[in-house]
């Protein structure tokens, strides 16, 4: 295990330090406010599993020297389901930033396709869920279990949402989480729903590794796969980011949010202009909303215990 002390270089958007540290109602007063950027304390390479004798690896970003237990995000890399790591594509910094303003922040790595196929990917994150849920790990991080939310990106996207509308009842413990942010996320995986909008061959083809399949046509595990299908009034709020002509077909991001207002979940269906993808749709305003959905959901909002 890696230890390192560091302060960050920029003030984060997603500031939820002072919300953190004064103790808020239980509902939302306006707009969160940019808190100054504190320590952090970064542990690497920390072993949360082992799955077909891989061992299962996370870096924890913890805010140094805060009294309270803190809400925790769980950050899920994109990379096509067959490439990416913990530190890929900007979730090192992203990680860094939440810690720096007073939310502990876990980036997870996952086992990769086409060795391993859906469910694989799903069961790992949700033993990383689970495994922050101890109580061992509940002292060392000094965590609140019943505040975690999931961030994912692009392929760490689908694995959020369907962490997110697995299971039932109580959002505090097991494997359910309090809120999820899910940055360009393909939702219906059917035959169907692979013909939503306009998809490109780049975004279908990364789907059927996940799945374990060569053709649209015979793909037993789709619809199992598929959030959209699994979606009920139980599931947590939800923040949907995905652009109009990314690689992701808009239509997958709406499809989500007409599912979840159905049922009279929140929902937040934040569509950009342009061809942006996962996270590099997080400029200063996503961020900034990204920041407000995360205080109302996780830090004000008592998580629903059944």
């Amino acid at each position: 295990m890696k230890r390192a002390q560091r302060r960050a270089a920029t003030a984060l958007t997603l500031a939820l330090g002072l919300l953190l540290l004064s103790g808020c109602s239980a509902t939302s007063t306006g707009p969160a406010q940019a808190a100054a950027p504190g320590p952090v304390e970064v542990e690497r390479d920390l072993q949360y599993g082992t799955a077909k004798r891989q061992d299962l690896m996370l870096n924890a970003c913890l805010p140094d020297g805060q009294k309270r237990r803190t809400p925790a995000v769980i950050l899920i890399h994109g990379g096509g389901f067959d490439s990416g790591t913990k530190d890929f594509g900007g979730m090192t910094a992203l990680c860094e930033e939440l810690a720096s303003n007073g939310v502990a922040a876990f980036a997870v790595d996952y086992r990769l396709a086409p060795k391993f196929v859906f469910p694989a990917q799903v069961n790992d994150v949700t033993d990383a869920l689970e495994w922050l849920r101890g109580p061992q790990q509940i002292k060392k991080f000094n965590i609140d279990p019943k505040r975690i939310a999931l961030l994912g990106s692009s392929a760490g996207a689908i694995i959020a949402a369907t962490i997110g509308t697995n299971g039932s009842g109580s959002l505090t413990e097991g494997d359910r989480v309090a809120a999820v942010v899910a940055l360009s996320p393909a939702v219906d995986l059917t035959e169907t729903g692979l013909q939503l909008g306009q998809p490109s061959a780049l975004a279908v083809t990364p789907i059927l590794q996940y799945l374990g399949c060569d053709f649209v046509t015979d793909c037993p595990n789709s619809r199992d796969a598929s959030p959209v299908y699994s979606v009920d009034a139980s599931d947590p709020p939800f923040y949907i980011a995905i652009s109009k002509k990314e690689l992701v077909p808009v239509e997958q991001g709406q499809a989500m949010a007409l599912a979840l207002t159905a049922v009279d979940v929140p929902v937040t269906l934040d569509v950009k202009s342009g061809k942006r993808h996962g996270l590099e749709m997080l400029d200063e305003a996503t961020r900034a909303s990204i920041r407000q959905f995360l205080v109302d959901h996780l830090v004000n909002a008592s998580p629903r215990t059944g």
